[in-house]
């Protein structure tokens, strides 16, 4: 079989109405380039796979596949199977929560292949409202952790090059792209190799990110190119970030593996000090009669998770 164009890949987990709409915002483009759509269900407890394959079937001429993963076994998981399910020159990695505009595919073909070190590459990421989302990003170091805690501007402009995102007025090079929406190279996963699947979900983008930039190959985002990203549909963790709630043992998990692997040990044990003294600054604020600005339910508690900490229901099933 002659290797395909281009490979595109939605991953599904209890969202399949929204999975569907984001394969139709893609497929007629996906058809001008001659590429393939690639659907995978990671053991949905739900009728997912039921309703992805029905969508499938229904298209029998059309260059869309289902696969349905045996196992939950996270969002690097689940994009592997798909990337290993066909040959492609190009890869994209599609949130199910998102809706890509007409044109945003071909831009970023044209620009990877105008640009030969550029192995990554995203679209500008737009919220519910449309107003761009930022999805470029610094390396994360234990020292960000204290800044990202401490909530204050002061920190945040005299340590600027520690504060992962980068806002829209900053014209840094990124370290690593949102995988929200990215497209990999075929040569970045030969020379890099598949997404980390010890990272069940979250920091594997950035973990992917800085391994594909320790072999020269940059990532960027391509202005042309735009995807509407319904922000925290496919897992929730967002939503409950912004309303303080406890996020899942899973993000703080893979939080530590980012730290030891980049940092080693000590390294996340600083990161996680550096958080509790960032929290300390943060509550001087009531020196000033200001409230504390709130984080996470149990975050200086649940930062101590152990990275390898297995969801449950990461299990096969019946």
């Amino acid at each position: 079989m002659a290797r395909s164009p281009l490979n595109v890949i939605i991953l599904n987990y209890g969202t399949p109405d929204l999975a569907i709409a984001s394969a139709e915002s893609v497929l007629p483009e996906i058809e001008a380039i001659g590429g393939r759509l690639i659907l995978v269900d990671n053991a949905s407890p739900d009728d997912s796979a039921e309703k992805l394959r029905a969508w499938v079937a229904a298209r029998p001429d059309g260059p869309a596949d289902f696969i349905l993963s045996p196992i939950n076994g996270g969002f690097a998981a689940g994009n592997n199977l798909g990337i290993k399910a066909g040959e492609a020159n190009f890869y994209l990695l599609l949130n199910s929560d998102t809706l890509v505009e007409p044109g945003a595919l071909s831009a970023m073909l044209t620009a990877m292949k105008e640009r030969p070190k550029l192995g990554l590459a995203g679209p500008v990421i737009l919220d519910e409202a449309g107003t761009p989302a930022v999805s470029r990003f610094r390396k994360r170091t234990p020292f960000s952790e204290f800044v990202d805690a401490t909530g204050l501007d002061f920190f945040y402009r005299r340590f600027r090059e520690h504060v992962v995102p980068i806002f829209e007025d900053e014209a840094d090079a990124p370290d690593w792209i949102s995988f929200a929406c990215v497209m990999i190279r075929k040569e970045v996963i030969d020379e890099v190799g598949l997404l980390d699947e010890n990272y069940f979900m979250y920091f594997e983008d950035s973990a992917y990110g800085l391994k594909a930039a320790a072999k020269g190959w940059r990532g960027a985002r391509i202005d042309e190119a735009r995807v509407k990203h319904f922000e925290a549909k496919s897992s929730g963790v967002e939503d409950a970030a912004a309303a303080h709630k406890r996020l899942p043992r899973y993000y703080y998990a893979a939080r530590s593996r980012y730290f030891i692997d980049h940092y080693g040990r000590g390294g996340l044990i600083a990161a996680n000090l550096l958080w509790l003294a960032g929290r300390t600054v943060n509550y001087a604020r009531l020196l000033t009669l200001k409230a504390p600005k709130k984080t996470a339910e149990g975050r200086a508690f649940d930062i101590w998770t152990r990275p390898d900490f297995t969801p449950p229901d990461m299990v096969k099933k019946p």
